[in-house]
């Protein structure tokens, strides 16, 4: 299965690819720079797999929630890329895709995913891993800090910069869990995963459907 990835909802971007055989993947390392790297990346990766843009099975980029600039990039750089060439879009949730990274390269099995959301509020997410998969316990949200709720299953992981950034706040969360890693960030090959999944069964968004998830109202960014 061929897969393109776009994961730009944090400080840090990256762009994957998935031959089937490989996964490659370019890191943007500033937030500045996504804008101007994100295609520049694609073709390089494209170029490097032997690989045309029409011949991918689908597109997966990180819907969110994280930057409002991030995630319109990703979403607009994956809609024009579909319009072009017909590729199935895979929106994937950002938060979960942090979850499938911390599995992947900690083996974290329960998370708790919490990212600053400025403005004095997080987003956040519980996730476990089923046969090697992140699935979201509930649906990601935006919430004051102290909204956070413990997950029940134990032992879990705490991760995002929500941790570090909120310590005070989530000092009675952060007592339950077993490790700490407010360091993770959100990588596009681990939205692939999901995509395939989606992809197998058929879940594929249309182009005019395939939307950033905010959780928070533009309104409220503009402020």
């Amino acid at each position: 299965m061929k897969l393109l990835g776009l994961e730009t909802s944090s400080a840090r971007g990256s762009v994957a690819l998935s031959t089937g055989a490989r996964v490659i993947e370019r890191h943007i390392q500033t937030p500045r720079e996504q804008t101007e790297l994100v295609l520049q990346l694609t073709a390089e990766l494209l170029a490097e797999a032997g690989i045309e843009l029409r011949e991918l099975d689908g597109i997966a980029f990180g819907k969110g929630p994280g930057s409002f600039t991030g995630l319109r990039l990703a979403a607009a750089v994956a809609q024009g890329f579909a319009l072009s060439c017909g590729v199935p879009l895979l929106p994937v949730s950002s938060l979960l895709a942090l979850a499938q990274g911390a599995w992947r390269a900690e083996r974290v099995g329960n998370s708790l995913i919490c990212i600053d959301a400025r403005m004095g509020e997080v987003y956040w997410g519980e996730f476990a891993v089923v046969d090697g998969l992140a699935v979201n316990q509930r649906d990601d949200q935006l919430s004051l800090p102290n909204a956070l709720s413990v997950p029940a299953v134990k032992p879990w992981t705490a991760i995002g910069n929500g941790f570090s950034v909120y310590a005070q706040q989530l000092e009675p969360v952060l007592a339950g869990a077993d490790r700490v890693l407010p360091e993770l960030l959100p990588s596009a090959q681990d939205l692939f995963p999901q995509a395939a999944q989606n992809l197998v069964v058929g879940r594929v968004t249309p182009v005019a459907e395939a939307l950033p998830v905010y959780l928070r109202g533009q309104a409220a960014w503009r402020r």
